[in-house]
């Protein structure tokens, strides 16, 4: 039987002078006592200036985290400004302590093999999303009818009722795109290919099913009390309460319990999050294909003025900071999005706005605050391949997954399938290939 060790007290059981994101846990500061005198003052700037912070004060004087020359000085409750954790420096920063969940390349002992690089690896792969009965709820859903044919007696319906699984599913009619079971099909080829490489991989799912045990209706009463709904509505008739409960559900909760898995009980060295883009499309019941095809990859930083008000926001990013988790997954995702750039012929993605900027090392690797990319306690690789509603990628989908190459509108591809877990794997070995020791 798992053991599981205590964990710090959900936000949800505190009445609270805590300023907690949704279903955020109450922050152990003293986890941090152990990186005590292990980062210089350079390098910990160099961090928090290129690539964590992202607000609009300057860099080094926001009111909560504040540089000194020997120490950082972090206000521990945003309500009450005279709590205080002080981080100390060291004169130069020498490796981490003991501790981590994870392992970089470089603490890696040689491969026992050339021919398996990853020979000891731990690797989670986190398909994302969900699929099945609840890609509607996750809008990761989509489907083109097909159109009627005048004068056609099959045309007069459209069947959408959705096979078990998309990727060999019969072709005869065409089948909503669901993007948590693209990527749990891609995850298990990936699956396959790491562990031919010596990795040591476990998938966060396996089936369309969530992994937190509980539902949308388990969260009626934080989506009425965050929402101001008065006591009494009813989410049978206010769809705006029910829409609040479903996304604390699938946005927050279903995260925090991969994020469970991922740190407690997995260990992993990396995390690899699989997903498949989407633009907009419009009316849902009626949608249509869209010009954009794109691919691009996260790592976390470029958090907010206001994401760093959250007192739990505030101590996981000072956490990875002090772990060292940026340069490791900054490095692996650059060599796995050459790969995947130069496999799948897709440009990139250019984000809008102010909440991602691109990195220096890859025009295809953004950093950006995502739940997942904060939460799982280890270098992650979010990859956003494809964009779903594109009707390449729609077509793809619908051919499902054969052997040698197909014409799909005029060109030539192998199944989407194989592509994306395959440069995938082409790019983790590549990496650990390259700058494990020998």
């Amino acid at each position: 039987m798992l053991s599981i060790p205590a964990w710090p007290v959900a936000a949800e059981s505190l009445s609270s002078p805590f300023h907690l994101s949704a279903s955020g846990e109450l922050p152990d500061w003293s986890r941090l006592d152990p990186y005590q005198r292990t980062i210089s003052r350079a390098d910990f700037v160099h961090e928090w200036t290129s690539n964590y912070y992202g607000g609009q004060s300057p860099a080094n004087a926001s009111p909560l985290i504040t540089i000194l020359d020997d120490r950082v000085r972090i206000v521990k409750q945003f309500k009450r400004p005279a709590e205080i954790y002080e981080l100390f420096f060291a004169p130069s920063s020498g490796p981490p302590p003991p501790g981590r969940i994870w392992r970089g390349v470089q603490d890696l002992p040689p491969a026992a093999s050339l021919d398996k690089p990853l020979d000891g690896l731990r690797i989670a792969i986190d398909p994302g999303h969900i699929g099945g009965e609840w890609a509607r709820m996750e809008q990761r859903w989509f489907l083109i009818p097909e159109r009627p044919v005048p004068g056609d007696p099959k045309s007069d319906a459209v069947i959408t009722r959705p096979p078990p699984n998309p990727a060999t599913a019969p072709r005869s009619e065409r089948v909503p795109v669901k993007e948590g079971e693209i990527v749990l099909r891609v995850a298990e080829l990936l699956e396959q290919k790491l562990t031919k490489q010596g990795a040591r991989v476990a998938l966060v799912r396996r089936l369309f099913e969530p992994v937190t045990r509980k539902r949308p209706q388990d969260f009626l009463e934080e989506a009425r009390l965050a929402g101001g709904f008065p006591v009494g509505t009813d989410p049978e008739t206010n769809r705006a309460l029910a829409s609040a409960a479903e996304r604390m559900f699938y946005l927050s909760d279903e995260i925090r319990a991969r994020a469970t898995k991922i740190n407690r009980l997995f260990k992993p060295d990396f995390a690899i999050c699989l997903h498949v883009n989407a633009e907009p499309w419009g009316d849902p019941e009626n949608p249509d294909f869209v010009a954009a095809n794109h691919f691009h990859m996260l790592i976390n930083g470029t958090y907010s003025d206001a994401e760093i008000a959250f007192d739990d926001q505030r101590f996981e990013l000072l956490h990875r900071l002090v772990e060292r988790m940026h340069p490791e997954e900054e490095a692996l995702s650059a060599t796995v999005a050459g790969v995947v750039a130069t496999v799948t012929g897709l440009p990139a993605y250019l984000y809008p706005g102010s909440n991602a900027r691109r990195t220096p090392v890859s025009e295809y690797v953004w950093s950006r605050n995502l739940l997942a990319t904060r939460v799982y306690e280890c270098p992650v690789v979010f990859l956003e391949p494809y964009v779903m509603n594109n009707q390449v990628t729609h077509d793809r989908v619908q051919a499902g997954e054969y052997h040698g190459n197909r014409e799909i509108l005029g060109n030539s591809y192998v199944n989407l399938y194989e592509e994306y877990a395959d440069s995938v794997a082409t790019g983790v070995v590549t990496y650990f290939r390259n700058h494990r020791r020998q």
